[in-house]
């Protein structure tokens, strides 16, 4: 395993360069300037516009951009956004509490998807199988900004069990309720898709087998089953750390949470590309490692997987 964790940590890399050079190539390239329309009613001076643009390098070559821009990743050296703020000290006041809430939202689409769908599975045309199918349609039909105004009303306006808006220090038991709801969409679909590989793997011979050497039913489904129909689960949730991550923008939105998707938003609005391109890059360093995570996962649930 360890000569395969190397040498896929060697196919990240090009393809991590390949990916943040298109996104600064997209982002800087699109049309219209950063920096005409900062000055309020009045169009900026053009003395402002070339000062602005040459501090920021946009009058360099893309390549050379894309060289600078690689140099303050490494060197933790963001420089500032158009408001002369810091952008490493935007990002580490917001990416801790994404990261928790993309975290939290992770294990409670895991722990009630995959428990739903389980049970599901074995009880196929069951009163719970029912239930599950029923819930999860209702999920699937729910917009998530639906589920979270919903929640918001419900528990933090009529119940008070919450607080309706989550504190600048965004403890864990603020954010139960905003990942619950970051959650929803797709906590369905993991149950749907447990239930799915509980169902197909019941017929397989391996499973026959270990009945009929008379284990328990326990020790079927826990070691046997369960192993081996995880493996599309936890491809699927391996993929939602980062997509949860970028897709926060309504959730932190409806709970005012000061995280990356608010912070993203507002980039984007105003045309901030010095967060969007940081922001951007950084997801996709989630997501690679992320998919590397679990394709090493694969060989501790199925034993016939072998790297090479």
């Amino acid at each position: 395993m360890g000569r395969y964790t190397i040498r896929r940590l060697l196919q990240l890399i090009p393809v991590l360069l390949g990916t943040t050079f298109l996104i600064n190539y997209m982002v800087w390239q699109l049309p219209g300037d950063p920096f005409a329309g900062r000055c309020g009613q009045r169009p900026c001076p053009d003395s402002y516009v070339s000062a602005m643009r040459s501090q920021f390098g946009l009058d360099q070559p893309i390549l050379v951009q894309y060289w600078q821009f690689l140099k303050n990743m490494l060197t933790g050296n963001l420089g500032v956004d158009f408001n002369q703020v810091p952008v490493a000290t935007q990002l580490g006041d917001a990416w801790p509490i994404t990261i928790r809430l993309a975290l939290l939202a992770v294990a409670i689409e895991a722990v009630i998807g995959i428990s739903a769908g389980v049970l599901s599975g074995l009880k196929r045309g069951g009163f719970i199988d029912n239930v599950v199918t029923i819930s999860t349609l209702f999920l699937l039909s729910l917009p998530v900004f639906v589920t979270g105004f919903l929640l918001q009303w419900l528990l933090g306006v009529q119940f008070q069990v919450i607080t309706p808006t989550v504190s600048d220090e965004a403890p864990i038991m603020e954010l139960i309720v905003p990942a619950f709801v970051l959650a929803s969409l797709n906590m369905a679909f993991t149950a749907r898709l447990t239930r799915t590989s509980i169902v197909e793997n019941r017929r397989s011979d391996y499973v026959r087998t270990a009945i009929a050497k008379g284990l328990t039913n326990r020790r079927v489904v826990g070691v046997h089953l369960l192993r081996n129909s995880l493996i599309p689960v936890l491809t699927f949730l391996g993929t939602e750390v980062g997509s949860l991550m970028s897709g926060a923008i309504i959730t932190e939105g409806i709970f005012n949470i000061h995280g990356i998707g608010g912070l993203l938003y507002r980039a984007i609005t105003g045309q901030d590309y010095t967060i969007v391109v940081p922001i951007a890059s950084l997801l996709v360093l989630v997501y690679l490692v992320s998919n590397l995570l679990v394709d090493l996962l694969y060989g501790v649930l199925d034993p016939r997987i072998r790297y090479e």
